[in-house]
Parts: structure tokens; C-alpha cells; sequence
């Protein structure tokens, strides 16, 4: 009896952690990562998109956007786990830099 019960003890635990692995999802590090506003260009979004699949590798998902005069900032989430990253560019798409906004390592 006391070897069923820890055997459900244990399955019970492993489902739990098991679903806690499921597509974590990382947070961004600052309050200012923007998702579900879109209001950059489409050059903007474009340039960010490319230069950052060229730097990182696994799915990627353009999440948000912000347009400020000549800069926008465009906000994407990289791999399984969400990995959120910022890219300031120009309005036109010129000089796109990226970085990544969340804790631990890359996607």
C-alpha cells in the first residue's frame, strides 16, 4: 500500500512537471516590451524581421510595434519558449539594431 501511494505521489509530481515544460514562456525584463499594438511601417517590420532571423535561429513572431517620428521599435518573440527581443530602426527600414529583452539565454 505504501508503495502505491508513493508510486501516485510521484506520477502526480512528474505531470506537474510536465506541464510546466509545455512552451515556456520567457518575460521580458522591462514593462516596455509591446504586443499586440502594430503602428511601425511595413519596411520597418520587414528590415527587423531579416535581421534578426539572420542573428538568431527558430520561429519567429513579429508581436508588436511602435512608430516614434524617424525610429520605430518592433517587438518579436523567437523559438519555442517565447524569447522576446526589441529591433530599433529607421521608419524607412535603415540601420536596424536588435536586442534581447528577457533573462537567461538565447532562443
Amino acid at each position: 500500500m505504501v508503495d502505491f501511494a508513493r508510486t501516485a505521489a510521484l506520477l502526480a509530481a512528474l505531470a506537474g512537471v510536465a506541464a510546466c515544460a509545455e512552451d515556456p514562456q520567457i518575460q521580458p525584463l522591462t514593462k516596455g516590451f509591446v504586443e499586440g499594438s502594430f503602428s511601425a511601417s511595413d519596411a520597418a517590420v520587414a528590415a527587423c524581421r531579416a535581421k534578426l532571423a539572420a542573428e538568431t535561429s527558430g520561429r519567429l513572431k513579429v508581436v508588436g510595434s511602435q512608430a516614434s517620428g524617424a525610429r520605430s521599435s518592433v517587438y518579436m518573440r523567437i523559438g519555442p519558449s517565447g524569447a522576446p527581443w526589441r529591433c530599433q530602426v529607421g521608419s524607412d527600414g535603415s540601420n536596424p539594431s536588435v536586442g534581447f529583452m528577457g533573462y537567461g539565454g538565447m532562443a
